[in-house]
């Protein structure tokens, strides 16, 4: 029809103005760019959301999206993606409620001559592609062996009961012969898993608030993780890929081979035959 009538004509026929043509078919050609969107999407979460568009456009010219800057900006003001000038807090906003302490019976007293008499336990937050992940330990005092890990993309009560019933399948403590401390955090003061310590006849025991030092070796661990691991620099893509990592390096390294020098230069497990021989 254009071809034999003008568009100016169709449009007064049509009772409909140039301009409102112009537009409805601009918007109809306009591609919803799906591919691209989330090419964007990945690239912000995996440079911990602190890029802009600029930087944005860099890194996804180096992946083979060659598009301008002023539709990168669009699309990542579309999708709510705004830059910050730090990660978004592990834990978000605190939410109250049950809330018990334990006393501190550990009392920084962390030689312990027995296996399965003291375990400690904390949880760290990794960042991955697709946002934190967070690892809960079990350790065990006498060999600085981790007896129960577990991995989730919740810091939650149900991360540690994991981790916990893991170390109590392995090691199957005596009743009442076990002592478990940790800081006090929400999943720790939970009535959930403090029954669970109660139901399997486990001691439970708490850090002084803001007090790091009294799960020293938890926290130790940690760190020694994250330096060897390099997790902290090198981002993995979800909590699979960093439950791998974990298996990797907490079973297959850390407790068979990796020594220690509060244990005389052994291995976790190394040092458990040593000291049962």
């Amino acid at each position: 029809m254009k071809g034999s009538h003008k568009v100016s004509r169709m449009c007064k026929a049509l009772d409909v103005s140039r301009s409102g043509l112009d537009d409805w078919s601009k918007r109809d050609k306009t591609p919803d760019h799906q591919e691209l969107r989330a090419a964007i999407h990945t690239t912000f979460k995996r440079f911990r959301c602190n890029y802009g568009h600029r930087s944005i456009r860099r890194e996804l010219v180096k992946q083979g999206h060659h598009h301008g800057r002023k539709l990168i900006l669009r699309l990542m003001s579309e999708e709510g993606l705004r830059p910050t000038a730090s990660l978004p807090k592990p834990y978000g906003k605190g939410k109250g409620g049950e809330h018990r302490v334990a006393k501190n019976r550990l009392n920084r007293k962390f030689e312990v001559k027995r296996a399965n008499r003291v375990w400690t336990s904390d949880i760290t937050y990794i960042w991955t592609a697709f946002g934190w992940v967070y690892l809960a330990v079990i350790l065990d005092l006498f060999s600085r062996r981790i007896v129960g890990w577990s991995v989730s993309d919740k810091p939650d009560t149900a991360l540690v009961k994991s981790a916990l019933s893991k170390a109590i399948r392995l090691r199957r403590p005596r009743r009442w012969r076990l002592m478990f401390h940790s800081d006090q955090g929400c999943q720790y003061t939970s009535i959930e898993l403090q029954q669970y310590l109660r139901d399997s006849g486990i001691l439970q025991s708490m850090s002084r608030r803001g007090q790091c030092w009294d799960n020293a070796p938890t926290e130790s661990f940690f760190g020694t993780m994250k330096q060897e691991t390099g997790i902290a620099k090198f981002i993995l893509d979800d909590s699979s890929a960093v439950e791998i990592a974990m298996l990797d390096w907490i079973d297959g390294w850390y407790n068979q081979t990796r020594r220690h020098t509060t244990l005389d230069g052994c291995s976790p497990i190394e040092f458990e035959l040593k000291m049962a021989a």
